[in-house]
């Protein structure tokens, strides 16, 4: 978000998502107060050496590197993890970070908050390197899944590949070490300086850690034997995808593991067990869920999108299970997309307009944001899906740059075609402007009134001196069947605060019983705004009964009839006594409470119906029926009968 207040303002690293607690500061929250904009110096420089408590001027004690850096990456892995899983409750929640701890060489989580060493014993300030944190993150999430709990053999793996898919490193940790050592678990590292690196080709030993070898050579180690899973994973998105018969582009690999990967861990109770090449078996097995993610109709038997590249991945590791067992076979998205779209990104004031060309034989589109120096080639916040050619992204940072990727989809969610370019785009205060037709009333119309239509004001607001012409236009792609609507433009001069047009909805032949929203799209030179309200269409027909609401009887569907049954019976509180008393509108006509009931003057009902039986409609011949009492012969008693066109005032 955008923070805009001046004068004298107090900020905290403590949001909705995470808190940071700083050793430095007797584990208390970085604070700072500034005049006209907060600055947390976050471009300061860090020693070469024993700077982990180190200040940059700005706040109090707790304001370190690990705070500041800490801050921003686990808010960001949050955020791509909530994109992935909207409904898991623990992310949801704050996550306490505990900074600066007076040790070294480790990190780790203990069930509710993660926690980082300072530099020393050749280790780096733990609480400064993005995948460490990203990794003990991992382990909450694990905790926090589906099943819950830390998966078996080794909980390792998985917070391995949280990191890794993050960062788009196999190398986890990078800079743990800053001695000149090398990692070493799960295989000799050639130039990772993590703790371990989970890419085969990035080892010495060249070839896969399968699961003999981590019987062999792991011993207890949970860290040496989650190895074997997550660099099958690794190896899925890295080679299996992107080379071969799917030779995927690395974003679009990348998009599929991910998404495969957030799915399936939680549904992992046992990565592996049993003798290697059979250990992926197991119902609960890693190979099984990635299998079950991406599937397509609930049936392994008929094959899964993807299901030779993760058999030869998990195979390759020995923890697949033999095909006999689960025959492999590719299947599940007939008329894939086959071509990547083209993306225009425009920028605007704290945003982003993308638009792109149609994909044929896509459903939907996957639009992705992402920041920072990797750009693209990284893990990415899924903004949302859309049938459209367009997506709005609001809230951004003037000044920064964003980089954005489109990802067409088949007729599922594992359907995936090529992604289209890394579009990177810097949003910026500029002329703009918004539109606003909502309104808090439905739009109802009735399959047995054709035609009929209504008119909607649309208000433009121009921003930041936008002069020009203005089109409010209806998308045809949102229309219900049978709805139609005709804009108009509008012109904003110099100084013009607002605009008014007016839109006509319309109901034609074809139209059909239901419910949904209408969006009008106002453009103007290269920025397009949109604005929806709801619509309903509905079948009226044969004689209806009116219901109490707004201080009187009223049918809230026309037909051939409107009965007011018993509503309109008694005299007031005492007498009958009539419901809903006084049964009125205004102030005017008031029975009373005194006379005798069915005596005194008094009305009972009132019944409107067409003459000729049919729906009423304008130009129908009406008839209205009233019961009434009246004194004696009622030959001193009038009864006056009113209408109106508007019902409801």
């Amino acid at each position: 978000g955008n923070y805009n207040q001046a004068g004298n303002v107090t900020a905290k690293l403590s949001g909705e998502y995470v808190e940071m607690r700083d050793f430095c500061n007797s584990q208390n929250v970085a604070e700072v107060t500034q005049t006209d904009g907060i600055n947390w110096g976050g471009n300061a420089a860090r020693a070469s050496s024993n700077a982990d408590c180190e200040v940059p001027g700005f706040g109090d004690d707790s304001n370190t590197h690990a705070s500041r850096t800490g801050f921003y990456e686990l808010n960001k892995m949050k955020e791509i993890a909530r994109s992935r899983l909207p409904k898991n409750n623990w992310l949801k929640g704050q996550l306490v970070a505990k900074m600066n701890r007076e040790n070294s060489c480790n990190a780790y989580w203990n069930g509710s908050t993660v926690n980082f060493y300072r530099e020393g014993s050749g280790c780096g300030n733990t609480g400064e390197i993005a995948a460490v944190f990203d990794h003990e993150w991992g382990h909450g999430m694990d905790a926090n899944d589906v099943n819950g709990g830390i998966a078996f053999p080794s909980g390792e793996g998985i917070a391995d590949l949280y990191s890794a898919l993050r960062l788009n490193d196999s190398c986890i940790g990078r800079g743990f070490y800053n001695d000149g050592r090398k990692c070493a678990t799960g295989g000799e590292c050639k130039i990772c300086t993590g703790v371990r690196d989970i890419d085969q080709a990035e080892k010495k030993n060249g070839g896969p850690w399968t699961h003999t070898m981590s019987n062999n050579k792991c011993g207890s180690s949970v860290h040496c034997i989650g190895v074997v899973y997550s660099e099958a994973v690794w190896d899925l998105y890295k080679r299996k995808l992107q080379q071969g018969q799917f030779n995927y582009d690395e974003n679009t690999a990348l998009e599929i593991v991910t998404r495969l990967t957030y799915i399936a861990a939680g549904n992992i109770n046992t990565w592996f067990t049993g003798p290697p090449t059979f250990s992926g078996c197991g119902s609960q097995s890693g190979y099984r869920a990635y299998l079950e993610a991406d599937d397509d109709d609930g049936d392994l038997t008929n094959g899964t999108p993807h299901m030779s590249a993760i058999f030869e991945a998990f195979n390759d590791h020995e923890i697949a299970c033999p095909t006999y067992q689960i025959p492999v076979f590719d299947s599940g998205c007939p008329n894939n997309p086959q071509t990547q779209p083209e993306i225009t990104a425009t920028p605007v004031n704290m945003g982003v307009q993308l638009s792109w060309t149609t994909v044929s034989n896509s459903v939907e589109y996957e639009v992705l944001r992402s920041e920072g120096v990797m750009q693209c080639s990284q893990g990415k916040v899924l903004l949302g899906k859309t049938t459209g050619n367009t997506f709005e992204d609001s809230g951004l940072q003037n000044g920064r740059e964003y980089y954005y990727i489109v990802v067409p989809k088949g007729v599922n969610d594992a359907c995936y075609g090529p992604s289209s370019d890394c579009a990177a785009v810097v949003p910026s205060a500029q002329p703009y402007f918004t539109v606003d037709c909502s309104d808090s009333s439905v739009i109802d119309f009735d399959v047995n009134r054709v035609p009929a239509s209504v008119s909607r004001q649309c208000v433009v607001t121009p921003y930041d001196g936008w002069t020009g012409s203005i089109s409010v236009e209806c998308n045809p792609t949102s229309t219900l069947m049978g709805i139609q609507c005709e804009g108009e433009s509008v012109f904003i001069k110099a100084g013009q605060s607002t605009a008014t047009c007016t839109i006509t909805i319309s109901i034609v032949s074809g139209a059909e019983m239901s419910e949904g929203s209408v969006t009008m799209v106002a453009r103007g030179r290269s920025i397009e705004r949109t604005s929806s309200f709801d619509v309903t269409i509905t079948k009226g027909g044969g004689p209806q009964q009116a219901i109490f609401e707004g201080g009187s009887p009223i049918c809230k569907k026309h037909g051939s009839s409107c009965d007011s049954v018993s509503l309109l019976d008694g005299r007031g509180l005492n007498l009958g006594p009539e419901p809903n008393q006084p049964n009125i509108r205004g102030n005017d006509c008031i029975d009373g409470s005194s006379g005798t009931y069915h005596e005194d003057e008094s009305l009972d009902k009132i019944f409107v119906r067409s003459l000729d039986d049919k729906d009423m409609t304008e130009g129908s011949l009406i008839e209205v029926t009233a019961t009434v009492w009246a004194w004696n012969y009622g030959d001193t008693d009038s009864a006056d009968f009113y209408y109106t066109s508007d019902a409801l005032n």
